[in-house]
């Protein structure tokens, strides 16, 4: 297989099962683990398309087995090649796929008019639950690395990086459940001209640059380029 071809066939989850095992060793089954605690939130992917990539990129050579023997059971131990690192570098070396964000209680908010109050709060009680889930589990990652624990703590300059951007994010996400709960819950007291002048109001006040409230709204060209094709499992 030539460069070329081996580089058109990988996808971002094949280069995200190659950094992770670019930093540790792991089995198919730490693997999964790891997906659950860190790309699952920036690239979900069902764990079987773990278990098939890692397959995958053993056969094009990116990946090497190795047997392990734990008490009785035997695992097979993963670690990158050369070739894997090459790869690797060659995708570090091109443009970034742009922004997205999977958000399916946002879509709900948009048709929020053809269901129900309780629906849509439910909805937004559910977002607010499931932040203060992650900011709990992001609490005892982050005491991982504090008490020296961590399986990656020799790369805690990186991941201290990721680590602020995920509570930054989630604090977010459950600051705007709350009031966006408690906003809906005041929408009984007024009319609907009401609710539009207060909608009003909440837009003058959020930050943006000053030179984009005077011009036609553009989608931003990183929006238009296109994302490395993948079909999700």
């Amino acid at each position: 297989m030539s460069r070329g071809e081996m580089t058109e066939r990988l996808t971002t989850t094949s280069y995200a099962v190659l950094a992770q095992v670019a930093v540790h060793p792991w089995s198919t089954y730490e693997l999964a683990q790891q997906r659950v605690r860190y790309f699952r939130y920036v690239w979900p992917r069902a764990e079987s398309a773990i278990y098939r990539e890692v397959k995958r990129l053993s056969s094009m050579g990116l990946l090497e087995g190795k047997k392990e023997h734990v008490g009785k059971r035997a695992r097979t131990v993963y670690s990158i090649t050369d070739k894997g690192r090459e790869a690797l570098r060659k995708w570090l070396a091109t443009p970034v796929s742009p922004f997205a964000m999977d958000f399916e209680a946002m879509i709900r908010l948009f048709v929020a008019p053809l269901g129900t109050k309780d629906q849509i709060i439910a909805t937004l009680q559910q977002v607010r639950g499931d932040a203060r889930e992650m900011l709990r589990f992001s609490g005892q990652i982050k005491q991982e690395f504090l008490e020296g624990r961590a399986v990656t703590q020799d790369q805690v300059y990186i991941r201290a990086l990721a680590v602020d951007f995920f509570i930054s994010l989630l604090n977010m996400v459950e600051a705007w459940a709350e009031r966006t709960l408690a906003e809906i819950e005041s929408w009984d007291d007024l009319s609907p001209d009401g609710k539009n002048e207060r909608a009003l109001e909440k837009i003058r006040g959020l930050p943006v640059t000053p030179e984009s409230v005077e011009t036609t709204p553009v989608p931003p060209r990183a929006q238009l380029r296109p994302r490395r094709g993948e079909r999700r499992a």
